[in-house]
């Protein structure tokens, strides 16, 4: 994958986050904010999931630009591991939890953006 190509992922990521946060704070939420903030979360998720689990193997690694190794695989595996998102519930119900892991997904894109 191209530098390019990785950094318009995290920008997805990233602007996916803040549509949902930006969903999140609406008052009052509908049923149907409420769907969109699960499908954007689950996009997210599953984003996050294919993609750590594709960088981790050590086959594909052989294969990464050094940009991928350095700074796109650990932010992957950083918002996999670190922010929640992988054990937030998709049908549960929307509490303020979901802020918490949002602002930290989109904290840690953020972060890496920068550079």
């Amino acid at each position: 994958m191209k530098r390019d190509e990785a950094l318009q992922r995290l920008q997805s990521i990233k602007s996916q986050g803040l549509q949902a946060l930006r969903l999140l704070e609406s008052d009052p939420r509908t049923a149907t904010c409420d769907a969109e903030i699960r499908k954007l979360i689950g996009q997210i998720r599953r984003e996050l999931e294919d993609e750590y689990t594709r960088t981790l193997a050590a086959r594909a690694q052989k294969a990464m630009s050094l940009f991928e190794l350095s700074v796109y695989s650990p932010t992957i595996e950083e918002m996999w591991k670190e922010t929640g998102i992988r054990r937030l519930k998709l049908e549960g119900t929307i509490d303020g939890n979901w802020d918490e892991v949002l602002m930290a997904v989109v904290y840690k894109t953020s972060k890496y953006l920068a550079h």
